[in-house]
């Protein structure tokens, strides 16, 4: 025997042998098919598949930053105050006129605590069997057909599309709401742009005492086609939202804010210039404040009871801070003694905060 075919031979044993524990679907063998199947799915790209029309998620998972453990809160420095805006600080001087001089004591630390998140779900050894799977709880006997690694693989994709969406659906709308539904659920825009910017504490940081800590708010615009109100309204905010050194921004709204800033952007705008000859285009796909950025819909908006409204977030100074290795992290739990069931989960831990809020804005329709 050549050792080319030796080596093929040894190969192929190995393989089959491989097979061959696989296909005994002991309950570790099943644990780790079901494990290895979340890890991939939220690892590839499947997960982000099914985050249709969920723009504020997109946006803050794409600019993510984790910081490390050992810590009890999400902490950045911030200075909304300088030497100059005490009085005297600069003053004319002669002779012999003594000297002042100020002490920098201006950086301040806003804080938020991290929380920690957890969803999972379960396979019971019951559906296995209506689907022609039996795990053994034996080790890795072979005593079952390959079929069943299949039959297992098709009850986890249909568990883990559902996982999957249910996931993308309950983090973005924690993401959405002010935390105020589960005293330990993360805290989301919400809590940090609130209705009324003028009062209360935002990150541990009172906004009657520092101007500076305020996002802009109007949440009662109207919409006039004929006068532009709502279009020159925003037009005028533009030189607002970057006074203080805003950038990056994206416009998120409700289908009624989207609507009528539609109908202020096609009664004066023309559909075409070349006449109906080639058709006419009576949609408009993209809208944008110039300076600033698209507006995009976002459905989750409207289920909030917010379609009127508009978000504008300057994605630099609001980030999603996940604990290092702590985002999107695969559970592998053991069976229980009791139960006949599979159980994978996965947790999240950290937070959101803002670094600035004057960059940001809630506009509203009356």
């Amino acid at each position: 025997m050549s050792l080319l075919t030796w080596l093929v031979s040894m190969v192929s044993s190995i393989l089959q042998l491989a097979l061959n524990i696989m296909a005994a679907l002991g309950l570790q063998v099943a644990q780790d098919i079901a494990a290895a199947a979340l890890d991939f799915y939220v690892r590839g790209k499947t997960i982000k598949q099914t985050m249709q029309a969920r723009p504020l998620l997109k946006l803050l998972q794409g600019s993510e930053k984790s910081f490390p453990g050992g810590k009890q809160y999400i902490s950045v420095p911030v200075q909304g105050q300088f030497m100059s805006d005490t009085q005297g600080f600069m003053i004319g001087v002669s002779n012999d006129d003594q000297l002042q001089f100020a002490q920098a004591a201006n950086i301040i630390r806003p804080q938020v605590p991290w929380k920690q998140v957890h969803s999972g779900f379960i396979i019971t050894f019951t559906e296995c069997l209506q689907d022609g799977v039996s795990i053994s709880d034996r080790g890795t006997e072979s005593e079952h057909a390959e079929t069943e690694l299949t039959r297992l693989t098709a009850i986890l994709e249909n568990r883990l599309e559902d996982f999957g969406e249910s996931w993308a659906r309950s983090i973005n709308l924690m993401l959405w709401r002010d935390g105020s539904q589960d005293a330990k659920a993360l805290p989301g825009v919400k809590s940090i742009l609130i209705d009324n910017p003028l009062a209360g504490v935002t990150e541990g940081l009172d906004r009657g005492t520092y101007a500076w800590w305020r996002h802009r708010v109007n949440l009662a615009l109207a919409v006039s086609p004929a006068e532009q109100k709502l279009t020159k309204f925003l037009r005028n905010e533009v030189i607002q939202l970057k006074r203080y050194g805003g950038r990056n921004w994206q416009i998120l709204c409700g289908s009624r804010f989207w609507d009528g800033i539609m109908q202020e952007a096609t009664e004066k705008g023309l559909y075409t210039q070349t006449g109906f000859a080639n058709g006419v285009d009576i949609g408009i796909e993209t809208l944008k404040l110039k300076g600033i950025g698209e507006f995009e819909y976002d459905p989750t908006l409207d289920d909030l009871g917010e379609s009127s409204r508009a978000y504008v977030l300057s994605t630099p100074h609001m980030t999603l801070r996940p604990i290092e290795g702590e985002a999107n992290k695969t559970l592998k739990p053991e069976r229980p003694y009791n139960y006949l069931v599979l159980l994978k989960s996965m947790t999240w831990a950290g937070g959101l905060i803002a670094d600035q809020l004057n960059c940001h804005a809630i506009y509203g329709l009356q």
